[in-house]
C-alpha cells in the first residue's frame, strides 16, 4: 500500500490555511476589494459588532448545513472536517488581521502592491490545501454539492456562486453606506489571478509532489 504521508500533508494543510488567512487579511488592508468568498463577511463586519472571522464562521456554517439538505444524506467525515477547518480558518482571519494591524497603505501604489501580493499569498495557501488533500473548505464543499445535484460543471457553479456573493456584498454595501465598500477592483483581481497563480504553483513547485496523494 502506498504511503499517504499524513503528517507532512497535515502540516501543508495547516500552513495553507494560515497563508490563505494572511492573503485575505492583506486584501482587506489594501482596501481595494477582497476575494468573492470573503466579500460578504468583510462588508458585514463594517457595520456589525462581529469581526470578519466570526461572520466568516457563521456564513460558512450555513454552507455546511445546506450540504446534507441538498444531498439528502449526511457524510459525517466530510462535514466534521469542514467544521474543524472552518474554526481554524475563521479564527485565523482575525489573527491575521491583528498580525497585520500595522499595514495601512496610504497611496494607490501601495494599495495595489498589497492587493496583488494578497492574491499571490492566497493562491499559495489554496495550492497547499489542494495538494495536501485533507479536507475541503465549506465554500468549496457547497459548490461541489450543488454541481453534483444540478449535474452542471463545477466551474460554472463556482462562477455563479462567486458572482452571487459579490452581488450580496454590493447590495449590503449600498444599503448600509449608500456607496460601494469592501468590493472593487481588488475583488476582480482576486477572481482573475488566484486561479492562475494556483496553476503556476502546480506547474513549477514540484518539491511538494513527493507527498501528493493520487486522485
Amino acid at each position: 500500500m502506498k504511503k499517504q504521508y499524513l503528517f507532512p500533508r497535515c502540516l501543508m494543510f495547516l500552513f495553507g490555511i494560515f497563508a490563505m488567512t494572511i492573503g485575505i487579511a492583506l486584501s482587506c488592508k489594501a482596501d481595494l476589494g477582497t476575494s468573492p468568498i470573503s466579500s460578504v463577511p468583510w462588508v458585514m463586519s463594517m457595520f456589525m459588532p462581529w469581526s470578519i472571522g466570526e461572520i466568516t464562521i457563521v456564513l460558512n456554517l450555513l454552507f455546511i448545513f445546506a450540504q446534507p439538505v441538498l444531498l439528502r444524506k449526511i457524510y459525517w467525515r466530510e462535514l466534521i472536517g469542514q467544521l474543524v477547518t472552518l474554526i481554524f480558518f475563521g479564527n485565523g482571519i482575525d489573527f491575521a488581521m491583528s498580525l497585520l494591524s500595522w499595514v495601512e497603505p496610504q497611496t494607490l501604489y501601495w494599495k495595489w502592491f498589497d492587493c496583488l501580493l494578497s492574491t499571490i499569498i492566497l493562491a499559495f495557501g489554496v495550492f497547499l490545501c489542494i495538494r495536501a488533500k485533507i479536507f475541503v473548505a465549506a465554500g468549496e464543499g457547497i459548490v461541489l454539492v450543488i454541481a453534483f445535484v444540478s449535474k452542471l460543471k463545477f466551474s460554472i457553479i463556482k462562477n455563479c456562486f462567486d458572482c452571487t456573493l459579490v452581488a450580496i456584498s454590493l447590495l449590503l454595501s449600498f444599503m448600509q453606506f449608500q456607496e460601494m465598500r469592501g468590493v472593487g477592483v481588488g475583488t476582480i483581481a482576486a477572481a482573475l489571478l488566484v486561479g492562475r497563480w494556483v496553476q503556476l504553483y502546480s506547474n513549477h513547485l514540484h518539491c511538494f509532489d513527493k507527498w501528493r496523494v493520487a486522485d
